[in-house]
């Protein structure tokens, strides 16, 4: 048995005893009950865990923490900890440092004194130049940095040259920023199913430790800021929408192996069980010993589906060596008890961007729906990576191998260009002659009831959903092992999706016929399509051009940092409202306060 194998089979006979218990009240105290719960369990579970060599070792470091932590398997958990700090064969990057900084203050007596001072060393000789590309490996540095200074402002010199007490400055000035920048304009790594709870980790952390009690605050509201925004999107388990940075091997799944983000939801929210034993689930034995508890409010909003609605959002512009006033991405989503239809358009992240899909409730694994270009290109890549256009290629398949796969199914393809509105998404490509990868593929799951097709469309239906597919050119199906790809091998091609509710027709004949009365309408010369969906909404787009709905053209200038029933917040302002029933916060990031409306008795 592997090791792999070893943790899934602990994991899965451990799920049968999962605690389903969620709070059912609007009792404060019943949503911390329940989270508390669903903390002890992650914890317990994870510290009985084993690691072996030649597996992911930054599982060695984490079991290591929850085991001592928690006392149970104590001795093997140091032995753990105080093997990682004598492997010298793999430097420390910001994965190690941010775990190994709060090791030492979260288990404090429970290490040996010997064991911190290896780890002073070798936090101080990691602290170089480097900080990383992305913003999650920049803030463990900055999280990692900051406490190390307040822990030992007479510590060693880093190996950049800082004192400790001028590192912390700066990470404490970069963290702040960092969250006043975010608010302000949108998170750059937003809704990342592989790397949001990294974030959150971090946060959780200055939240505790920090001794500067504005960092300690404005910690906390982004905190709750990360969890509500996450809460609004979140059907039963499941992170509907749009995503950066999402792997090749996650975005074609929805109940496992959706990402190490992904359990942190269930651990947050409730309302689907855990599974501990899925890949880089170890992250969660830490917030399991945080226990940072959401706003009761985000736990009911997050659970919440028994109505319909919008949520808009802006994400910051897009950064890079060659790029230069780089767009912003909007998103859009629309949100029903049983599904989502979630799109992204504008300049997207570098590698393992997800841009659209439609996502619904279903006791089974893969039940979504989507199309994308699977582009390939270096000078593409050379955007945002700092390497020469002839060797950005091998470096990135050298890391991501799946980059070079022709059907992979995860990417942001600069010919495509999407726009949304309620149930309906349009999705434009544009494939100049030189492109290498001149087809659109699209997903459709074994996990669909039936599926047919007549007059241009393709008519599916699944658990509690109706949707349809109308592609500008016909395609080809070929049949995977869980999935069926319709390729499109046309450079100018409209893919339209609309989804309904199985409760809005008596029946799916009913759904097709009156889909099938529906003409869509694609101009390849001015890349416009012009379509009215069946519940009589006209829409027009044009590729890179104007979005018009109901004779109204959209305004991307307008687009808000969060709009949605709960949770709110206009660019610039530094201000985020949320609001659940009678219950009201205004989180001020400008002033570092949070104003209560209190309701009326």
């Amino acid at each position: 048995m592997t090791p792999l194998s070893r943790l899934a089979f602990l994991g899965c006979a451990l799920l049968l005893a999962a605690p389903t218990v969620r709070a059912e009240s609007n009792r404060p105290d019943a949503y911390r009950t329940a989270f508390l719960e669903r903390c002890r369990y992650s914890r317990d579970t994870m510290a009985r865990m084993t690691w072996e060599p030649g597996t992911d070792s930054r599982l060695r470091i984490y079991l290591g923490v929850v085991k001592v932590a928690t006392g149970i398997d104590a001795a093997t958990g140091q032995k753990y900890l105080a093997d990682a700090v004598a492997d010298t064969s793999q430097a420390w990057s910001c994965f190690e440092t941010y775990a190994f900084m709060d090791a030492v203050l979260r288990l404090g007596p429970k290490l040996p004194p010997a064991l911190v001072e290896r780890i002073r060393s070798r936090l101080a000789a990691s602290f170089t130049n480097d900080f990383g590309f992305t913003d999650n490996h920049m803030l463990q540095y900055r999280t990692a940095r900051y406490l190390f200074g307040q822990t030992w402002p007479d510590g060693p010199r880093l190996a950049d040259g800082s004192t400790p007490v001028s590192s912390q400055q700066d990470a404490a000035k970069w963290i702040e920023q960092w969250i006043d920048a975010t608010i302000r304009r949108g998170m750059y790594e937003y809704d990342s199913p592989n790397y949001h709870h990294l974030y959150l980790l971090c946060f959780a952390t200055l939240h505790e430790y920090a001794r500067d009690e504005r960092i300690r605050q404005k910690a906390w509201m982004m905190m709750q800021v990360l969890l509500a925004d996450w809460a609004t999107k979140y059907l039963a388990g499941d992170w509907v929408g749009a995503h950066s940075r999402e792997k090749y091997n996650q975005v074609t799944h929805t109940r496992e192996h959706t990402g190490a983000a992904t359990q942190f939801g269930r651990l947050y929210f409730g309302g689907a069980p855990l599974r501990l034993d899925l890949p880089e689930c170890y992250f969660i034995s830490l917030a399991a010993l945080q226990e940072f508890a959401a706003l009761p409010l985000i736990e009911r909003l997050a659970n919440d589906r028994t109505g319909t609605y919008v949520l808009r959002e802006l994400k910051a512009p897009r950064r890079g060596p060659r790029i230069h006033n780089g767009e912003p991405t909007w998103t859009y989503t629309y949100m029903t008890p049983d599904f989502a239809v979630g799109s992204s358009w504008g300049d997207l992240t570098d590698v393992e961007n997800h841009r659209w899909d439609l996502t619904w409730r279903s006791p089974h694994d893969g039940a979504t729906c989507f199309f994308l270009n699977p582009s390939y290109s270096a000078e593409q890549l050379c955007r945002y990576f700092d390497a020469p256009v002839d060797k950005v290629l091998a470096d990135i398949v050298r890391q991501r191998p799946y980059y070079a796969n022709p059907n992979k199914w995860v990417e942001g393809s600069p010919y495509e260009d999407v726009w949304q509105h309620e149930n309906t998404v349009i999705d434009l490509y544009d494939i100049p002659p030189d492109a290498s990868r001149q087809h659109i593929n699209g997903f459709f799951p074994h996990v669909l009831t039936e599926r047919r097709e007549a007059d241009g469309w393709i008519f599916a239906r699944a658990d509690q959903v109706y949707f349809a597919v109308w592609t500008s050119v016909p395609g080809t199906w070929v049949v995977e092992p869980d999935y069926d790809r319709l390729t499109l091998q046309h450079p100018k091609t409209a893919v339209i999706l609309e989804a309904v509710p199985k409760s809005e027709y008596p029946d799916f004949d009913a759904f097709c016929a009156r889909m099938r009365q529906l003409k869509p309408h694609f101009d390849e010369a001015t890349l416009t399509a012009d379509y009215t969906n069946s519940r009589g909404h006209q829409i027009r787009f044009t590729h890179h051009g104007a979005r018009v709905v109901d004779g109204v053209t959209a305004n991307l200038a307008t687009w808000p940092v969060f709009e949605g029933p709960w949770m709110n917040c206009l660019p610039g302002t530094g201000i985020v409202t949320l609001q659940y029933g009678p219950e009201h916060l205004t989180f001020d990031f400008n002033h570092a306060t949070v104003t209560t409306k209190q309701p009326a008795r």
